[in-house]
């Protein structure tokens, strides 16, 4: 299995927190995943969060850090092999045309407010997509409990949804809400070689534009690939409880209490997410706005 979890962050250490110790209770290959977090720190206090933890996770999970210098080319860079060490076999690699050598096959894109709640397999996920190639990617975020767009703050038809060994597959063409969102960057598998184009040719700037402009370009899979893979019941979900950008005016939660400057206080006095707390929560929707359950880490 050649497969990269790429998670985003911005100022968001305790929840990114959240993200990582939940991958780690609930993913089956959590430990031997090679992981990238490109991260973007917007002060010296959100770097000294990060920076610490960096440190809590050494040597629990197999985590590349990467600090966003420019988000388009950092996310290439983490997605292309590095280049050979010697001098002869790189400039062979260029006569060959082989300058890009993605480092991956399959591509789990996450956010640092996506949450795992229930146990899961990738090696399931990637077999699946192998299996099926009329799926586009493995949705972890929706299934048959999520009956509620929040972005819409509405509620959302089921699709017609077929049994097959790993799950559930729909046809995301023609439905609406979440179901009708293939391409996304909050949980779910895809095969690079679908996005690689879109990746290195279209223009975005930050997550959510990476995001406004992928799913943009979804018909172009609408003919080939027009189904989507998910489990009964979702494995994670994003909870929205604030909002560390200005490009997009995204539902969110508006609590001083969960600014990721509070966030942030807590974290470097030692708190975290008990996500533990979390196991088997269902959400109704792919984004939910909960209560964080906050422990001490000497606690947890």
């Amino acid at each position: 299995m050649r497969l990269l979890t790429l998670i985003f962050s911005k100022d968001r250490p305790l929840q990114l927190q959240a993200t990582l110790a939940s991958f780690a209770l609930h993913c089956r290959e959590a430990a031997q995943t090679p992981i990238t977090v490109l991260y973007r720190a917007s002060s010296e206090p959100f770097s000294r969060g990060y920076a610490q933890l960096r440190e809590e996770f050494q040597g629990r999970l197999l985590i590349d850090w990467v600090e966003e210098r420019s988000f388009r080319h950092d996310l290439l860079a983490c997605l292309r092999q590095p280049p050979a060490a010697s001098r002869w076999r790189r400039i062979l690699d260029r006569l060959r045309l082989r300058s890009w050598r993605p480092r991956c096959d399959q591509l789990l894109f996450l956010v640092d407010d996506n949450i795992f709640v229930r146990p899961f397999s990738l090696g399931s996920i990637v077999e699946a997509l192998e299996q099926q190639p009329s799926v586009i990617g493995f949705s972890l975020r929706v299934g048959r409990n999520t009956t509620r767009c929040y972005s819409m703050n509405c509620a959302q038809p089921l699709p017609d949804f077929q049994p097959v060994a790993s799950g559930l597959r729909f046809r995301w063409v023609g439905q609406t809400g979440d179901f009708g969102y293939p391409v996304e960057v909050s949980s779910s598998v895809y095969r690079l070689a679908d996005l690689i184009g879109l990746l290195r040719t279209l223009p975005y700037t930050n997550p959510n534009r990476l995001e406004q402009v992928l799913s943009s370009s979804s018909s172009l899979f609408a003919l080939g690939k027009p189904d989507l893979l998910c489990f009964e019941q979702s494995v994670a979900f994003c909870a929205p409880i604030n909002k560390v950008q200005t490009i997009l005016d995204n539902r969110a939660g508006a609590s001083d209490d969960y600014s990721s400057e509070a966030l942030l206080e807590r974290f470097l006095a030692g708190q975290r997410v008990d996500v533990a707390a979390l196991k088997d929560f269902v959400p109704r929707a792919a984004h939910e706005e909960i209560e964080l359950p906050l422990q001490s880490a000497s606690a947890l």
